[in-house]
């Protein structure tokens, strides 16, 4: 495959040939030559001379660089003629590196690999502009398809230099041939350094999953521009699936690097000093210490870690906000966390009373503590006010942490418990513990007597419950029948809902409230199943259907399983079934139904 002329960095003979000074005599100029000649036959036997150009060079076992046409620096000789050596002892055939003048002595590539019996590589050019590589049989019988396919798609110069090309070429072959990852091309590392790189890579390949190889070229005027051609190529043409090449190019005590990678290896590393965004711009090694910059520009790539710097502050800042808010209600008590967040807290001494919820904000702020339990969000709730036992209605606005349990009672219109501030009457907090307060508030005597099981729940329990056109039931009477299941008056199913499942009319019902009344199984009916004694207790209103039977409203309270807490609302269907002497109160729901689509 022979390389296209036009790189920009081609060199013509001319520009090599040395130039006669002005004013020679024709007789001096002859006897030149002459001697010239005859200089050239004397040396002739014992190395061809540089600048020659002959038909074809005589073969001279152990010897591989034949470079009469000057493309190599002896350094380069050197590096070519220690790494064909070692291609060879590799079993990878014989390898020729064949350089002349011009096109008009090449030898034709063919008839050399047949005469020298090349069945390694042979590297040809004319000049510095062309450059052409054979693959002999020996060689191909050594590489796998793909390794094959990455020499050949590798086979001219391209915008590397010749010189450069050909050493690179040698360099991949040798170390595919070992099975190593780091192609030396500048003869840059001695033995320790290429151990020291090869671990490099092969360490960096397992942090991340992938194949690295590191490649080290001979750069031009511009090392970081060889770098980008051969970086970005080499690992789409290296055939694995997820490939990284580190390629490194060094020129006049100037080093220029690119990082390539496949498209899934982006973000799975990271390049200290000198890389910059993943490039080397030119760097200059001082004092000659080649071989360690490009060590530490290899040793510098590295798998991130699994915390960036930039991200440390932040993570301290939400450490120390976590342990704020678990330590909180144990170092400072509630005190601080309702004064830091401003809500209200139980007012000691405070004086019973009732209000009825006007509006509603959330403030976007949760805390746990107890008292409220976890996750319990801060309202800002406007609530009209009602002293127990009488007195004019007054507004005030408040700011409370509502417990998760209680979250469905609050909604405008709601009527909740209230202790107001016998010295500041504007002070005003929720009474968790006493809900739906009747509008007198639990100290009155209607309250009393509800909670005594007296004439106020008997009446409740007469099932005197208005319910408007869209089914929904009378916030005020709903306070009645809430304090007649506190009292008993009305069937609470904690544990006997079984036996309604059992023998009951099945239908399904629709809720049209739900509120929990701050009990627990477990403190209704302690002899109730013992998997069930933590389960909240909540007041129902549903509106039912029978087959067969005009929907109805119902009435009761009943056991929640704290995996369906969240999916208790208004609208949710559930599957029930109904005492048919008392349907508007004796009602169970299946909850292993429940909810129903």
């Amino acid at each position: 495959m022979r390389m296209l002329p036009g790189s920009p960095r081609e060199q013509s003979s001319d520009g090599r040939a040395g130039r006669g000074r002005a004013g020679l005599s024709p007789l001096v100029a002859a006897l030149a030559l002459a001697l010239f000649g005859i200089m050239a036959v004397g040396l002739s036997g014992a190395h061809p001379a540089i600048g020659a150009s002959p038909t074809m060079s005589p073969f001279r076992p152990g010897q591989h660089v034949y470079d009469y046409g000057a493309v190599l620096s002896k350094t380069s000789v050197a590096t070519a003629e220690a790494l064909a050596t070692h291609i060879e002892a590799a079993g990878g055939g014989r390898v020729v590196i064949y350089t002349v003048g011009d096109s008009s002595s090449v030898p034709d590539e063919a008839t050399l690999v047949k005469a020298w019996q090349i069945g390694g590589l042979l590297e040809t050019s004319e000049g510095t502009s062309f450059g052409t590589l054979t693959l002999g049989t020996t060689l191909q019988g050594k590489l796998t398809a793909a390794q094959l396919k990455f020499i050949n798609s590798n086979s001219s110069p391209g915008p590397a230099t010749t010189e450069s090309w050909m050493l690179s070429t040698l360099a991949r072959v040798d170390a595919m041939l070992s099975g190593k990852h780091v192609f030396d091309g500048a003869g840059v590392l001695d033995a320790a350094g290429k151990q020291q790189a090869e671990k490099a890579a092969t360490d960096l390949g397992s942090a991340i999953g992938a194949s690295v190889y590191i490649d080290i070229a001979i750069g031009d005027t511009d090392p970081s521009n060889t770098a980008f051609f051969n970086g970005a190529d080499m690992p789409s043409n290296l055939g694995d699936t997820k490939t990284l090449v580190i390629a490194l190019a060094v020129s006049d005590g100037r080093i220029g690097g690119y990082i390539g990678s496949t498209g899934d290896l982006v973000d799975s590393y990271t390049a200290g000093s000198p890389w910059t965004t993943g490039e080397i711009n030119n760097e200059t090694v001082q004092n000659g210490g080649l071989q360690a910059a490009i060590l530490a520009a290899i040793t510098a790539v590295q798998k991130p870690p699994l915390i960036s710097s930039d991200a440390i502050p932040v993570i301290v800042f939400v450490v120390v906000v976590v342990l704020f808010s678990i330590t909180a209600p144990f170092l400072w008590g509630p005190w601080l966390i309702r004064k830091l967040s401003g809500t209200s807290g139980p007012i000691k001494g405070g004086l019973p009373g009732s209000a009825v919820i006007e509006s509603i904000a959330d403030t976007g702020v949760t805390v746990s503590m107890s008292g409220v339990g976890p996750d319990a969000p801060d309202y800002k709730l406007g609530l009209q006010v009602t002293p127990a036992g009488g007195g004019a209605t007054y507004q005030v606005q408040v700011k409370a942490l509502v417990p998760r349990l209680f979250i469905p009672m609050i909604v405008p219109g709601a009527r909740i418990a209230v202790l107001i501030d016998p010295k500041d009457p504007n002070k005003v907090a929720p009474d968790w513990q006493h809900l739906n307060a009747p509008a007198d508030g639990w100290g009155s005597s209607a309250s009393a007597a509800a909670a005594a099981g007296g004439s106020d729940a008997a009446a409740a329990a007469g099932m005197d419950l208005d319910f408007d056109a869209s089914g929904n039931p009378n916030m005020n009477q709903v306070a009645a029948f809430a304090g007649a299941i506190h009292s008993g008056a009305l069937p609470t199913h904690t544990g006997s809902a079984a036996q309604i499942l059992a023998t009951g009319t099945h239908g399904t019902a629709t809720i049209t409230s739900a509120m929990p009344l701050g009990q627990r199984v477990g403190q209704i009916n302690p002899s109730a199943d013992p998997a069930t004694l933590n389960d909240p207790v909540w007041m129902f209103t549903v509106e039912v259907t029978l087959a067969g039977q005009a929907p109805f409203p119902a009435i009761f309270g009943h056991r929640v399983p704290l995996d369906k807490l969240a999916v208790v609302a208004p609208g949710v269907r559930l599957s029930v079934a109904v005492n048919p002497a008392n349907p508007s109160q004796e009602v169970a729901i299946d909850w292993t139904k429940s909810p129903l689509p």
